[in-house]
């Protein structure tokens, strides 16, 4: 599946880019508006915050 289909399933948003390093540098360049850009800024805040994260072998962070 394409970033661009998980992002509008996701955040119900419409992005004019594939590469996901383009959309995380600059995200008001790739939306129609400044409401989706900072939904995309939400999205990539999350996975770094999910990154961040470790789980040891009990399931416990």
């Amino acid at each position: 599946m394409s970033i661009k289909n998980l992002i509008k399933i996701l955040l119900d948003i419409e992005v004019n880019a594939e590469d996901i390093l383009k959309l995380r540098e600059n995200p008001k360049e790739y939306v129609t508006n400044e409401d989706d850009a900072e939904k995309l800024q939400d999205l990539f805040l999350l996975m770094d915050l999910a990154e961040s994260q470790e789980v040891n072998e009990y399931g416990k962070y």
